[in-house]
């Protein structure tokens, strides 16, 4: 296994710099642990993320301090991260959203000026593997997770620029134990039954037995899709990727950019159907992978029964934003009641087209119902 993890890793980087882990989670576990910063110090986190980001700081002792970002660009500004950094301040986490990337220079700059760490957050983002995140963040982070681009239904990539920092982390996880394969099968089984109900009609069958049980269907997806278990969160993230996942992993770099080229063309597609008028968040970012669709709407309710009544079916999204309990956060607040419409880069052109003209009627006459 160690054999694979080091293929993976030169895969990735030739550099040394790389480590394969089991989730993004664990490699800023990992990161956490080879820095053991003391605690009651700060990390600052742009404000929309998967909620066990900051949980994973939590654990360590440090303290969450949200960055809102804007509801339109899904993006940070420089000068309101200015205004989050204290003293106690040790590294800022900054997400690229919905598989735009965001310029990260002028955060970085200000960060060397302080001496604060830059985490990149890079699982929405992949790009194939000619880009590994920007050069001169400390911690660049990629996922292979379900739903992913490039999807190895687990697995993580982290790049770390610091040689110490990275021989610190790699002899850690040397002593984490390993992921169960059966585990990882079982994941794949269970992903594969769900690729076969996500034709529009077999999946519309599953939603419809799910609501009539009195399930949220959003929320009984994202828990079959979780790369780790809610209970016993840390000790199931402290573990190293077995030798199947990582074969996975290797052959979905192997790939290249292809991947990517492919979701690009189609979200062009969709969001050339939905037109300027449907507000999504981080449209005009550049580039852009277009890793999911999220809708900002006045009704997101009726919008998804309307979809669902023509055989789309939509869902809420799994990012939250990061509290304090005293920082005020109406960006990430908006953004977190995202509606995130189906895409997939396999749909056929005409069904994307479909959907987005849908979406745009919906949304552009509810406009003019509330005017």
């Amino acid at each position: 296994m160690h054999e694979v993890s080091r293929r993976v890793e030169r895969l990735w980087s030739t550099e040394s710099d790389s480590l394969a882990c089991l989730t993004v989670r664990s490699a800023f576990d990992l990161y956490l642990r080879a820095q053991r910063w003391e605690a009651g110090s700060e990390i600052v986190f742009s404000a929309l993320t998967v909620p066990d980001m900051p949980r994973v700081a939590r654990h360590h002792g440090l303290r969450p301090v949200p960055l809102d970002i804007d509801p339109t660009t899904a993006a940070w500004d420089v000068g309101a991260l200015e205004q989050c950094v204290t003293p106690r301040t040790r590294a800022v986490v900054l997400a690229h959203l919905f598989g735009g990337r965001f310029d990260l220079d002028p955060a970085l700059a200000m960060a060397r000026e302080r001496g604060i760490a830059v985490v990149e957050d890079c699982a929405q983002a992949y790009a194939g593997p000619d880009w590994t995140g920007h050069p001169q963040a400390d911690l660049s982070l990629f996922s292979f997770g379900p739903m992913k681009t490039a999807t190895a239904l687990g697995g993580a990539l982290a790049n770390v620029r610091d040689p110490d920092t990275c021989a610190a982390m790699k002899r850690i996880h040397a002593r984490d134990a390993v992921q169960p394969t059966g585990e990882y099968l079982r994941r794949v089984l269970l992903y594969g039954a769900l690729k076969t109900a996500s034709h529009p009609r077999a999946f519309g069958i599953v939603i419809a037995m799910a609501n009539a049980l009195g399930a949220d269907s959003s929320q009984w997806i994202h828990g079959l899709t979780r790369n780790v278990a809610n209970n016993a969160f840390i000790a199931s993230i402290r573990r190293r990727p077995c030798a199947a996942l990582l074969g996975m992993l290797d052959r979905r770099l192997e790939r290249g950019s292809s991947p990517v080229a492919r979701r690009v063309e189609a979200g062009h597609t969709l969001m050339a159907a939905l037109g300027p008028d449907v507000e999504v968040p981080g449209r005009a970012a550049d580039p852009h992978g277009y890793w999911m669709f999220p809708v900002l709407s006045d009704d997101p309710e009726s919008l998804s029964a309307s979809l669902r009544d023509r055989g789309f079916d939509a869902m809420s999204g799994r990012l939250s934003a990061v509290s304090d309990g005293e920082t005020a956060t109406p960006g990430a607040d908006r953004l977190s009641d995202a509606l995130y419409i189906p895409f997939d880069p396999a749909m056929p052109r005409e069904e994307l087209e479909r959907l987005g003209r849908w979406v745009r009627s919906i949304e552009v006459q509810g406009a003019k119902g509330a005017g």
